[in-house]
Protein backbone atom coordinates (compact mmCIF):
# COMPACT_ATOMS: atom_id res chain seq x y z
CA UNK A 1 0.00 0.00 0.00
CA UNK A 2 1.47 3.33 -1.20
CA UNK A 3 1.41 6.40 1.22
CA UNK A 4 0.48 9.34 -0.61
CA UNK A 5 -0.44 13.08 0.70
CA UNK A 6 -3.57 12.74 -1.18
CA UNK A 7 -4.72 10.27 1.79
CA UNK A 8 -2.55 10.56 4.50
CA UNK A 9 -1.06 13.56 6.63
CA UNK A 10 2.27 14.08 5.25
CA UNK A 11 4.98 16.49 7.06
CA UNK A 12 7.29 17.43 4.50
CA UNK A 13 11.22 18.64 6.31
CA UNK A 14 12.19 21.70 5.17
CA UNK A 15 16.10 21.69 4.22
CA UNK A 16 17.88 24.64 3.87
CA UNK A 17 19.40 26.01 0.34
CA UNK A 18 23.36 27.59 -0.13
CA UNK A 19 22.82 31.26 -0.06
CA UNK A 20 23.69 33.70 -2.65
CA UNK A 21 26.60 35.63 -2.74
CA UNK A 22 25.98 38.39 0.13
CA UNK A 23 28.44 40.57 2.64
CA UNK A 24 30.75 37.80 4.59
CA UNK A 25 29.18 38.43 8.14
CA UNK A 26 25.31 38.64 7.01
CA UNK A 27 26.07 35.33 4.78
CA UNK A 28 27.12 33.64 8.08
CA UNK A 29 24.08 35.46 9.83
CA UNK A 30 21.47 33.96 7.51
CA UNK A 31 23.44 30.96 7.46
CA UNK A 32 22.48 29.97 11.20
CA UNK A 33 19.51 31.08 11.43
CA UNK A 34 18.59 28.52 8.94
CA UNK A 35 20.20 26.06 10.34
CA UNK A 36 18.41 26.99 13.43
CA UNK A 37 15.46 26.72 11.73
CA UNK A 38 15.87 23.62 9.94
CA UNK A 39 16.96 22.08 12.69
CA UNK A 40 13.81 23.45 14.40
CA UNK A 41 11.64 21.68 12.16
CA UNK A 42 13.47 18.64 11.77
CA UNK A 43 12.23 18.08 15.78
CA UNK A 44 8.56 18.32 14.85
CA UNK A 45 8.57 15.83 11.73
CA UNK A 46 9.90 13.41 14.16
CA UNK A 47 7.45 14.28 16.92
CA UNK A 48 4.46 14.75 14.71
CA UNK A 49 2.23 11.44 14.11
CA UNK A 50 2.64 10.58 10.74
CA UNK A 51 0.90 7.60 8.41
CA UNK A 52 3.45 5.12 7.34
CA UNK A 53 4.25 1.72 6.77
CA UNK A 54 7.92 0.97 7.85
CA UNK A 55 9.30 1.89 11.28
CA UNK A 56 11.53 4.82 11.46
CA UNK A 57 15.03 4.60 11.42
CA UNK A 58 16.10 5.50 14.79
CA UNK A 59 12.48 5.80 17.05
CA UNK A 60 13.10 8.06 20.02
CA UNK A 61 10.70 7.70 23.25
CA UNK A 62 7.35 9.28 22.34
CA UNK A 63 7.38 9.21 18.49
CA UNK A 64 3.64 8.54 17.67
CA UNK A 65 2.92 7.09 13.86
CA UNK A 66 -0.01 5.27 12.71
CA UNK A 67 1.10 2.34 11.57
CA UNK A 68 0.24 0.64 8.26
CA UNK A 69 0.82 -2.80 6.72
CA UNK A 70 3.04 -3.92 5.54
CA UNK A 71 4.42 -2.34 8.58
CA UNK A 72 3.61 -4.54 12.17
CA UNK A 73 4.69 -3.01 15.17
CA UNK A 74 3.08 -5.04 17.54
CA UNK A 75 3.49 -8.33 15.45
CA UNK A 76 -0.24 -8.84 15.92
CA UNK A 77 -1.44 -7.58 12.20
CA UNK A 78 -2.38 -4.22 14.46
CA UNK A 79 -3.37 -1.58 12.65
CA UNK A 80 -3.20 2.06 14.11
CA UNK A 81 -1.72 4.15 16.76
CA UNK A 82 1.48 2.96 17.88
CA UNK A 83 3.60 5.22 20.63
CA UNK A 84 7.53 4.12 21.05
CA UNK A 85 7.96 3.91 24.66
CA UNK A 86 12.42 3.76 24.54
CA UNK A 87 11.97 0.06 23.81
CA UNK A 88 9.03 -1.47 22.14
CA UNK A 89 5.73 0.27 20.40
CA UNK A 90 2.87 0.02 21.83
CA UNK A 91 -1.14 0.58 20.75
CA UNK A 92 -2.67 3.81 21.77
Amino acid sequence: MAIDDKQNVIVSQYIRRSTPALDESFRYFIQDELQFIENSLRTLVDACPQVTDREPDAPRKGMVRYAVSPWDPLGTGFSGLVVYNGSAWVAV
